[in-house]
C-alpha cells in the first residue's frame, strides 16, 4: 500500500506537499522551553520557516508556547504578522534597508540595527504612525557578517536616543562556530566581547534591558549563553544542529541528550509509470542506462521545487513504504525513480522524499549527505509553492 497523508490532510490536486507535524512541533518548542531556563524562547521562522511553511507554522509556534518569532526580512515580517496576534513579539534579525521601515513599523517588528541610515527611517515612519519601535544593536564579536564596534554602537546608541520614535531595547551578537566544534573557546571570547559592549553603553547612560545570543547549539549547550532571549533555529523542527553539538553535550553533562522530532515530511505524487528497456538511457546527458527491463517513475518535482541536482543517480524516494532509487538528473521540475522493485507502484502513488514510509525512513541528514551539504540546505531550499500543511 502506498503511504498516504493523513486523514485531516486534503491533498486531493496536489503534486506535492509538505506535512508539519504539530505534535512533533510542540514536542520540540517543550524541549527548548525547559532548556531555555528564564530566557524569552524565541522560535526563528525566516526562509520560509526553514522550509516547512511561514504561515501555519508560525501560528502552530505560538501555540506551543513560543514567546517571540524571529525572521530575516521586512517581507517575512509581513507575512508572519498576519499568521499571529498584534502583540506577539516579532523580531527581525537579518537585512533592513531604509525603504523598509514604513512596512516594519506597520508589522510592529523589532529590529537589529547597524546602520545610522535605517535608525533615522524607522524612527521617521515611527514618529509619523505614532509608534515607537524596539531596537537591538547588532555588536561585531568575531563572526563579521552584521555588527558594530563598541564605539560605533556606543555613537549610534545617542543617534536612537536623539532621534525619537525609538527605543534600545536590546543589544545582540551571534556565534560563529558554536554548532561546529566541540571547542567553545571562540564563542565564550564573542559572550565575553558581547557583555564588554553592554557594561559601556551603560556606562554611558543608555539603559540595555536585553542581551541575546544563543542560537540552538548554544541554548541546548551552555546556560551562560541564553541571557534573555534564545533564539532557536534549526531544533525548533526536530534537527540537531550538528554531530559536534550531539558529542560536546554528552562530554559536557555526561547523560543521553534530548530527543528532538523531526517536524517536516515532503511528498509528491508520481505523474507517470512507464516500462523501460534494459539498455534505455533515462534522462538528461544520458547519465544512467538501464541493466534490465524497467518500471521508471516521473516525479513532478526537480531543483526548482528545492530537490536539490546533486540528488542525481544516488538518492531514494519512498514509495509503498519500499526505496526507490532516483535514476537519472534531477530535471528542473521532474525526477525520475526505480519503481522495478516496488510491486504495484502506480500513476497517483504517493513518494514521500523526505520522512517515514512504513518502516523505513528518508532523513535531512541522509539527503545532506547525499548532497554533500547540511541539513539546514536540505529543508531551507524546499519552494514555498509546494502547500504545507499542519497535521496533528
Amino acid at each position: 500500500m502506498s503511504v498516504s497523508a493523513p486523514p485531516t490532510l486534503d491533498t486531493a490536486g496536489l503534486a506535492s506537499w509538505r506535512e508539519v507535524s504539530a505534535s512533533a512541533l510542540r514536542h520540540n518548542v517543550t524541549t527548548l522551553r525547559a532548556l531555555a531556563g528564564t530566557a524569552k524562547l524565541g522560535v526563528v521562522v525566516k526562509a520560509d520557516a526553514y522550509g516547512h511553511g511561514l504561515a501555519p507554522t508560525c501560528a502552530a509556534f505560538v501555540d506551543a508556547g513560543a514567546d517571540w518569532l524571529i525572521v530575516n526580512f521586512a517581507h517575512e515580517a509581513t507575512a508572519a504578522r498576519a499568521a499571529v496576534s498584534p502583540e506577539l513579539p516579532l523580531y527581525v534579525c537579518g537585512t533592513v534597508f531604509p525603504h523598509d521601515a514604513p512596512a516594519l513599523v506597520e508589522a510592529r517588528a523589532r529590529v537589529v540595527l547597524y546602520d545610522p541610515l535605517v535608525a533615522e527611517a524607522l524612527a521617521a515612519a515611527s514618529r509619523a504612525r505614532g509608534l515607537t519601535t524596539p531596537v537591538h544593536l547588532k555588536i561585531e564579536t568575531g563572526t563579521h557578517r552584521q555588527g558594530l564596534a563598541v564605539a560605533d554602537a556606543l555613537a549610534l546608541a545617542e543617534r536612537v536616543r536623539a532621534l525619537g520614535g525609538l527605543t534600545l531595547e536590546g543589544v545582540t551578537t551571534h556565534f560563529a562556530d558554536i554548532e561546529d566544534s566541540t571547542d567553545h573557546r571562540f564563542a565564550h571570547g564573542q559572550l565575553a566581547a558581547l557583555h564588554e559592549a553592554q557594561r559601556a553603553l551603560t556606562a554611558a547612560g543608555h539603559a540595555v534591558p536585553m542581551v541575546h545570543a544563543a542560537n540552538s547549539a548554544a541554548t541546548i549547550l551552555d546556560e551562560r549563553t541564553r541571557g534573555d532571549l534564545v533564539r532557536v533555529g534549526i531544533a525548533a523542527y526536530g534537527l540537531w544542529p550538528s554531530k559536534e553539538t550531539l558529542a560536546a553535550f554528552s562530554e559536557r553533562h555526561g547523560r543521553a541528550p534530548p530527543t528532538l522530532r523531526p517536524v517536516l515530511s515532503w511528498r509528491a505524487r508520481l505523474a507517470q509509470v512507464k516500462d523501460v528497456p534494459a539498455g534505455a538511457f533515462v534522462g538528461y546527458g544520458r547519465s544512467f542506462r538501464t541493466t534490465r527491463p524497467s518500471r521508471i517513475g516521473v516525479l513532478p518535482i526537480g531543483y526548482h521545487e528545492g530537490y536539490d541536482r546533486r540528488l542525481s543517480n544516488v538518492a531514494h524516494v519512498l514509495v509503498r513504504g519500499l526505496r526507490a532509487p532516483v535514476r537519472g538528473r534531477v530535471c528542473m521540475n521532474m525526477s525520475m525513480v526505480d519503481l522495478s522493485d516496488v510491486p504495484g507502484a502506480c500513476a497517483g502513488d504517493v513518494a514521500t522524499l523526505l520522512g517515514s514510509d512504513g518502516d523505513e525512513r528518508v532523513s535531512a541528514e541522509q539527503l545532506a549527505s547525499w548532497m554533500g551539504s547540511i541539513h539546514y540546505e536540505v529543508v531551507a531550499r524546499i519552494h514555498g509553492g509546494q502547500r504545507a500543511l499542519l497535521a496533528g
